[in-house]
C-alpha cells in the first residue's frame, strides 16, 4: 500500500478529495479499484446509463459529443459525476487519448462504504467542480454572445 504522503498528495491535487485528510483517502482508496485503459479504448458512450465515476490518475481522457470534441481531462479531473448523482444518461462519450489509469467509484460504494462525513465531502467536492465547470460554461457562453453581436 503506498504512504500517507501520497495520499496526501491526491488530497491537495485531486479535487474530488480536497480537505480529506491522507487517512480518508486511503481507506477510499484502498476500497476502490483502479482501472488502465490504452489509448483508443472508450470509458463510457453517450446516451448509456451509469452508476460509476471515475478519477484520471494517469494519462488523458478526451470527451466527445459525436464526432464533437468536448474537453481532455489530465490527472486530478473527474468524469462521469453527473450520471451517477442524477442518474440521467452519460451527456458525453470518453475515450482515453493515452494510456490511462481510472481510479472508479460506484453508487455503491458511496452508499456503504463511506462514512457520511467522507461522503458528504466528496459530494461537495463534486457539487463545486461542477459549478466551477458551469461558471467556465457560462463565461464562454457570455464571450461568444458578445462577439456575435459585434
Amino acid at each position: 500500500m503506498p504512504s500517507l504522503e501520497k495520499f496526501a498528495r491526491l488530497a491537495e491535487q485531486v479535487p474530488l478529495f480536497n480537505k480529506l485528510s491522507a487517512e480518508d483517502v486511503a481507506k477510499i482508496y484502498s476500497r476502490g479499484m483502479t482501472m488502465q485503459m490504452e489509448k483508443g479504448n472508450v470509458i463510457f458512450y453517450k446516451g448509456t446509463t451509469g452508476n460509476q465515476m471515475f478519477v484520471v490518475l494517469r494519462g488523458k481522457v478526451s470527451l466527445f459529443d459525436g464526432q464533437k470534441h468536448l474537453a481532455d481531462l489530465t490527472a486530478g479531473d473527474m468524469l462521469g459525476e453527473m450520471a451517477l448523482i442524477s442518474s440521467e444518461p452519460r451527456s458525453a462519450t470518453a475515450v482515453a487519448a493515452e494510456t490511462t489509469e481510472l481510479y472508479v467509484l460506484s453508487e455503491t460504494f458511496f452508499q456503504k462504504l463511506l462514512t457520511k462525513r467522507v461522503a458528504i465531502r466528496i459530494l461537495l467536492n463534486i457539487i463545486g467542480t461542477l459549478s466551477n465547470r458551469l461558471r467556465s460554461m457560462n463565461t464562454k457562453l457570455t464571450q461568444l454572445q458578445q462577439r456575435q453581436q459585434q
